[in-house]
């Protein structure tokens, strides 16, 4: 298991290439930086859009575009369909500076 300060200086890495990507756009942004406070990189986490788009005060269709261009970035992983939420975790693969 990964110490406290050590997640944290992930979730800062990728937060911060996130954040400069000139392709991400403000809608997958959004909802990054939303979904980045629950999802983890060692384990997958359900997520149902319509949750996060009454959350985040955005139409559906532009949640689905914006997780769309996270997964296009492999920023975030689909793992598998749990009932109508999809599970999803971060790509381990962007800790720290690899890719």
């Amino acid at each position: 298991m990964r110490s406290e300060a050590a997640m944290l200086h992930h979730h800062d890495f990728l937060s911060r290439t996130v954040s400069t990507d000139r392709e991400i756009t403000l809608e997958a942004l959004r909802v990054f930086t939303y979904l980045s406070r629950r999802l983890h990189f060692d384990r997958s986490i359900p997520v149902l859009q319509s949750e996060l788009a009454d959350a985040l005060g955005m139409q559906r269709p532009n949640v689905n575009r914006a997780i769309k261009l996270l997964e296009t970035k492999q920023i975030l992983l689909r793992e598998s369909k749990l009932g109508r939420a999809i599970t999803f975790r971060l790509n381990p693969g962007l800790e720290g500076g690899r890719a």
